[in-house]
Order: C-alpha cells, then sequence, then structure tokens
C-alpha cells in the first residue's frame, strides 16, 4: 500500500532487470538487507503455537472419540469440513471431522486420526517400523510418488498426537487417583508391589536388576559443526527419569576404600580382571577387549548420549530408565 506498482509487458524480463540493478546498487552503497531469521528457533515457535490451542484440541479430540463409530472400515468420501460457532483453531475443526493438521496455524495438509493411532500401535509392535516406512506405505496405497517431505509432515502431525493422547490420558488419572509421581512404579508388577492380607513377609520384598547398553547412541550436533535447533519438548512416558533427576545423584559416588591406589581402583559394579596364568581355563574375557573394565569406563565425547540405562524387576517389567549422558 502507498507504492507504485511495476509494468510488466507481455514480452516479461522486467522483474529480472530491476532485481539485478537493485543488487548492484546495493554493492555500490554497501547497504544490504539481512534477513535476521533462522531455523534455530523454528521448532520452538511452532512447538508454542501448539501449546496455546492443546486443551481445546484435547475437549475437541475426546468429542470426536464420544462421535466416532470405531468400525474400522476404510471409506473414500469428498466433503466439505463446516466449523462448529464455538471453534477458533483451523486444527479443532479438523479434529472435530476425524483429522489433524501438520502445521498449528494455517494447516494445508491434514492426516486422518486413524491412521495416527494405526501407525501407532504399528509402531509399538515393531519399533523399526519407522515413520519413512509409513509415509512410503501410504504413497503406494494411493498411487501418488514419494517425497521426502512427507516425513516432516507426518512427524509434525503424530507429534502432537501423541501429546493429545498423553493429556487425555493424564485427565484420565486424575479422576482415577493414579496422578501421584511414583503411582506406576508401586503398581509395575502385581506379583512384587502388591501385597496379601496375611501374608508372611519375605527376607526380600522384591528383586531388581539394572543394566545399561552402549548400543543406543545419539550424535552431538557439534560434532558436524551445526549448533543444535532450541527444542523444550520433553519425552512423555512413567518410565523415563529425566536428565534433571539423575544429575542430582552425579556426586554421590562412592570415595575409595583406604589401601587401594586410584590406579589400581575399579568401581563397585565392575569385575575384576585376572590375570591369566599358564595351565589355566580358557576365559574369552581375558582376550576380548570389549568385555573388559575400560570398555565401561571410556566413552567419546562425540556422542551426546550413549545409551539406556534401565532397572527392571524378575518378572521382567520395566520399572525405571534413563539416558546414560
Amino acid at each position: 500500500p502507498g507504492e507504485e506498482g511495476i509494468d510488466l509487458s507481455h514480452e516479461g524480463g522486467e522483474h529480472e532487470e530491476f532485481a539485478g540493478l537493485s543488487q548492484q546498487v546495493a554493492l555500490l552503497s554497501g547497504c544490504r538487507y539481512v534477513d535476521p531469521r533462522t531455523r534455530h528457533d523454528h521448532i520452538e515457535i511452532q512447538t508454542g503455537h501448539w501449546d496455546n490451542q492443546l486443551d481445546v484440541l484435547v475437549d475437541t479430540y475426546l468429542d470426536y472419540r464420544a462421535r466416532d463409530e470405531g468400525n474400522g472400515m476404510p471409506s473414500r468420501r469428498r466433503t466439505t469440513l463446516q466449523p462448529q460457532p464455538s471453534h477458533i483453531y483451523p486444527n479443532e475443526t479438523l479434529i472435530y471431522h476425524g483429522y489433524l493438521g501438520c502445521s498449528p496455524l494455517y494447516p494445508s495438509v491434514a492426516i486422518s486420526l486413524r491412521t495416527l493411532a494405526a501407525y501407532r500401535q504399528s509402531h509399538r509392535t515393531c519399533p523399526r517400523f519407522s515413520i519413512q516406512a509409513q509415509c512410503k506405505t501410504l504413497c503406494h496405497l494411493h498411487d501418488v510418488p514419494y517425497r521426502p517431505y512427507l516425513n516432516s509432515q507426518f512427524s509434525a502431525a503424530y507429534d502432537i498426537y501423541l501429546e493429545i493422547l498423553y493429556r487425555v490420558k493424564r485427565r484420565l488419572d486424575e479422576a482415577l487417583g493414579r496422578n501421584a509421581p511414583n503411582w506406576r512404579l508401586q503398581n509395575a508388577c502385581p506379583c512384587c508391589f502388591y501385597k496379601l492380607e496375611g501374608e508372611r513377609p519375605l527376607v526380600f520384598d522384591w528383586l531388581a536388576t539394572v543394566d545399561g547398553n552402549n548400543s543406543l547412541k545419539r550424535w552431538a550436533s557439534s560434532t558436524y559443526g551445526t549448533d543444535a535447533r532450541e527444542d523444550s519438548r520433553q519425552a512423555r512416558s512413567d518410565y523415563w527419569v529425566d536428565q534433571v533427576a539423575v544429575d542430582k545423584f552425579q556426586n554421590d559416588a562412592r570415595a575409595p576404600t583406604s589401601g587401594t591406589s586410584n590406579h589400581t581402583r575399579l568401581d563397585d559394579w565392575e569385575d575384576v580382571e585376572h590375570t591369566a596364568t599358564q595351565g589355566s581355563e580358557f576365559n574369552c574375557t581375558d582376550r576380548w577387549r570389549n568385555a573388559g573394565p575400560e570398555q565401561h569406563k571410556k566413552m567419546f565425547a562425540v556422542f551426546e548420549e550413549s545409551g539406556i540405562f534401565i532397572a527392571a524387576c524378575r518378572h521382567r517389567f520395566v520399572l525405571l530408565a534413563c539416558d546414560m549422558v
């Protein structure tokens, strides 16, 4: 507004000439427009937009589930998604009709809630079934070519779908009185934690085991010379212990006992390495370097996370899990 438009002929080319002239003038004057926007906070901005409307999206999702037939039969129909008078956000209207947009404010692509629910159950039974595989499967079903950007769209919608389910579960837990911080830990295994009236006390109330692995590593973004994008989202799980809670015990390591030098001291959870003598029975841990204690003591600094550490009871129920940082 307030600016005179440029006249373009039928032959064209005026816009390119004007852009080239503007660039030459900018080089001569030393003035150049610099776009201050970066993609560093792109995820965080989207998360903020989603957070502003998640409460109403949860209410709309519960209303949709109450009206959904749930017969699981696929169907194809062309319809107009009419908003309700109380709807404020576009995703409210989409969820009301059984869809979820891939962006918070101006969604141009939407995925059905049944598709997201089907992928959630498939991924639970087969964790190796990735979002890329799901997108390629949908492309084959719809006879359209696969495009890499479909992964980002499906991932964005799936993250919000999981957040909606988490908030629904949290409301249900509050109604049932299961919202204590350690409720799931106290009720994870009925055999270990439930007591009968008049039950004889055992020597050990319950047995647990802890172990970690070094297979689930995650590279640090600084390894590739890039900065990590700002992302304040946290994993939603009753099993998971966040890094802040774990770091409270980082200085609680047991001091070395008297008479043991720092050079020869091993951690309490490590096996003592025995020197193989002539004529003794062969032990693979004496010659296999990966089985030695040094493997547990050293980890390259290029990893943001070096694995996971879990605790489980004797009946194979996972009690707690945390990252090894």
